[in-house]
């Protein structure tokens, strides 16, 4: 009998005690027996309701998240991998990417981004960046990835605003479903990168400036580049970034 079966048992005697009958004869008990008392029968309606909730849960009692630095990348097994099935409707990158991400223990392990896959679709040639007449950026799919059937849609915002966004069909998705182990690769690479830079950015916390790292701020931000990028190139902080473009005059305060 397994853990599970033992808590299904243990809740099913509960509650036959609690209804008055005896577990195992399943005859009423008398009327003087203590479970019989209204304060112990509800008890042990309370302990059946707490019994239950362990057992919906798989047998486990509920876990608390890991702190971010201790859980583990993300990959998926084999029996995972077989699990994932597409949706018949077309799917947001973000959608797509919570289909994957509903197979694994959150508590334990890492998410997969949005931003990881979209940068994989990227490196498999089936996403390309491009920039609008307004001058943002944004993806767009490539011919190879249009003929895996990702596709644009349009979405109109609160404001009335329409937008373009990409949809995945569901053969796009099994292509992406078929090829997780890259991605999940991806996704190390990343974080390790991410813990690189962040490790960095804190060992330069407070150390000052050089004149060549204000000379290749200058440069970048007059090249047009993000803050974030800015702040990823020289291993600074945004609002470290923010404030030495105010000092220089850059950006007002």
């Amino acid at each position: 009998m397994t853990e599970l079966e033992i808590m299904e048992r243990a809740k099913m005697y509960i509650d036959s005690l609690a209804h008055g009958f005896d577990p195992l004869s399943g005859e009423p008990v008398s009327n003087d027996d203590v479970v019989r008392q209204v304060r112990i029968s509800k008890c042990l309606n309370y302990v059946s309701n707490v019994l239950q909730k362990v057992i919906d849960n798989g047998g486990e009692v509920q876990r608390s998240a890991l702190p971010k630095g201790e859980k583990v990348p993300f990959s998926l097994t084999y029996e995972q991998m077989s699990a994932l099935v597409p949706d018949s409707k077309p799917l947001s990158s973000s959608k797509v990417t919570a289909l994957i991400n509903a197979q694994i223990d959150e508590l334990t392990m890492l998410r997969l981004k949005t931003t990881t896959l979209n940068n994989w679709l990227v490196t498999a040639g089936l996403l390309k960046e491009t920039v609008t007449e307004s001058g943002n950026k944004r993806k767009v799919p490539t011919e190879q990835g249009r003929q895996i059937g990702m596709t644009e849609a349009d979405f109109i915002n609160e404001k009335g605003v329409k937008t373009k966004y990409i949809v995945y069909s569901a053969e796009a998705q099994q292509f992406i479903f078929d090829n997780i182990d890259q991605i999940a690769e991806l996704a190390v690479r990343e974080n390790e990168e991410h813990e690189l830079l962040k490790k960095q950015k804190q060992e330069n916390a407070g150390k000052p400036w050089s004149p060549e790292e204000d000379s290749q701020l200058e440069e970048m931000f007059i090249n047009g580049m993000t803050t974030k990028e800015i702040a990823e190139q020289l291993c600074r902080s945004k609002g470290a970034i923010n404030a030495r473009l105010i000092k220089f005059g850059l950006i007002a305060n």
